[in-house]
């Protein structure tokens, strides 16, 4: 293993910190075009799931040790899912709780961005010896993507704009839980892959499971990928030493430290296997949770540019020693793992462009030098950044013009703002889709609906508000569906008042301003 000197580390930690200011331009954009009319939701990307992000360092903020879901209203006990998120939110209190969490996820997004990127260093120190190429390693974790941009020309979305465990670029601009468990996942990975003997097999294996445990805080399904890639390498070891006829007993402390780390990690995973099998609410938000992998054609042309030197790295990979069994093990077990019958299996591409990367560099280590290359240092940059380049630009497009879902309408957040000071924590509001799911991140109520995959039973339960907003239906009926939603408050904006009618049944009106109004339920 090559190490690391002081002066890498200084480089490392500049251009991360660089990084992080460059990726919060755009969020700093736009609070500056926010006004009177509209504020800023804290995101400009993924604003439903960012919305349910804050709305889960809000039930933490209030209180709370065990996550229960915001977004539905059938009765839970509580997990240990999302406990970073609620323990964020304990360092918030008093007014302005909404901008408080806000600023909060994105100091998090910075640290965690950071020790990411600190992180992919430290991984690609395990394998390429020039200062220079780890560097270029770096920039690529960064902001590198494919060719999937092209896509766009198409009006559909590439894997660099949707799956951030495909590339690095979208955990560091939105997603702090996601790039936490990449740097621990690497780290991990990083231990294992550098050489030690077998007497510290075991204090290894620890090491590498408390690493795990650590990422199964911030993303469970992390963790099964690093036993897969740990397993792969291991397998190519044994193959490798059948063929060299080489005695067996060599991969015993790689086998050993493998098997501490995922008995030590295990626990952790045995709760959540538990949890949502046993629990209903759990249950049925996982099956909801789908998150496919794309064609493999989208991989190839994402993955393109760095894929033939990455084969070409393979190759040479097999003869060099046993740390680049690593990398080469996780290229040959990723195509089984981005297509296993699982409903988040798009979640298990997390990392591969690590191995990728480096496999690629062995490769331009090995076989090019000087003005080939340098060549081959722009090429690569030339065709990762594009990706990088148009989607930040989109942000802030999106950041200069107020708008939803990105922005919420001034009116609409005073309401929110009012019926928080107005209520207990355990109040349940029904409203459109759209106020739903702001409305566990500015009040910290439950809403009836407002998150895809979180609000369990979806269709049904739109069917129901429906029915209660609708004016074409008699008061008797809307009442029946007022009663089977079990709220306590209605939350009507334009969309809903166009249609509902002036008075609700069984409602009282207490709050009424600038288009919104708030009903409290007294039947």
């Amino acid at each position: 293993m090559g190490s690391v000197t002081r002066a890498e580390w200084k480089w490392a930690a500049g251009f991360s910190a660089a990084v992080a200011v460059l990726l919060t331009l755009p969020y700093l954009f736009a609070y500056q075009t926010q006004g009177k009319d509209w504020r800023f939701s804290g995101f400009l990307f993924g604003v439903e799931d960012g919305n349910s992000y804050i709305a889960d360092m809000r039930q933490g903020a209030d209180g709370a040790w065990l996550f229960r879901i915001p977004y539905t209203t059938e009765p839970q006990t509580g997990s240990m899912i999302y406990l970073p998120y609620l323990w964020l939110g304990k360092l918030a209190g008093g007014a302005a709780m909404h901008d408080q969490l806000v600023a909060l996820f994105h100091l998090a997004l910075v640290a965690a961005g950071f020790a990411m990127l600190l992180s992919v260093y430290r991984f690609t120190a395990c394998f390429i010896e020039s200062v220079p190429l780890r560097r270029w390693a770096l920039a690529a974790a960064a902001f590198g993507g494919g060719l999937g941009w092209i896509l766009l020309a198409a009006h559909s979305y590439p894997l660099e704009f949707t799956s951030p465990e495909a590339f690095g670029f979208l955990s560091l601009f939105g997603l702090p839980h996601l790039a936490a468990a990449r740097a621990l996942f690497l780290l991990a990975l990083a231990w294992f892959a550098e050489p030690f003997d077998a007497a510290a097999a075991g204090r290894r294996g620890v090491r590498i499971g408390l690493a795990l445990t650590a990422v199964w805080l911030f993303q469970p399904i992390t963790v099964g990928v690093a036993w897969a890639v740990m397993a792969a390498g291991i397998a190519l070891m044994f193959l490798r030493l059948r063929l060299r006829r080489e005695p067996a007993a060599v991969m015993r402390p790689r086998l050993t430290s493998w098997l501490v780390a995922t008995a030590v990690s295990a626990l952790p995973m045995a709760y959540s296997a538990f949890s949502f099998a046993a629990d209903p609410v759990l249950r049925q938000w996982a099956a909801q949770n789908t998150l496919t992998s794309a064609p493999i054609g989208q991989y190839l042309l994402s993955y393109g540019p760095l894929l033939l030197p990455a084969l070409a790295g393979a190759v040479i990979a097999w003869r060099e020693d046993e740390r680049w069994l690593i990398p080469l093990g996780w290229m040959i077990v990723f195509p089984l793992l981005i297509y296993l019958p699982f409903t988040v299996q798009r979640r298990l591409a997390e990392g591969f462009w690590m191995a990728l990367i480096v496999l690629a560099l062995r490769w331009v280590e090995k076989k090019l030098a000087g003005a080939a290359r340098m060549a081959a240092f722009v090429a690569g940059m030339a065709l990762l950044l594009p990706a990088a380049v148009l989607f930040t630009g989109w942000a802030f497009m999106r950041a200069a013009v107020p708008s939803k879902p990105a922005f919420l309408p001034a009116a609409e957040a005073r309401a929110l703002e009012w019926l928080d000071s107005q209520t207990s924590t355990d109040a349940v509001v029904v409203s459109g889709f759209a106020a739903g799911n702001a409305v566990p991140a500015y009040t910290g109520l439950l809403t009836y609906i407002g998150h895809g995959p979180e609000t369990l039973n979806n269709r049904e339960k739109q069917i129901r508000v429906d029915a209660l907003f609708n004016g074409a239906l008699d008061d008797a009926s809307r009442l029946d569906a007022l009663r089977t939603i079990g709220a306590d408050y209605v939350l009507a904006g334009p969309v809903e008042l166009a249609t509902m009618g002036e008075t609700l049944p069984g409602c009282e009106l207490i709050y009424r301003k600038d288009g919104w109004e708030i009903w409290r339920v007294v039947v």
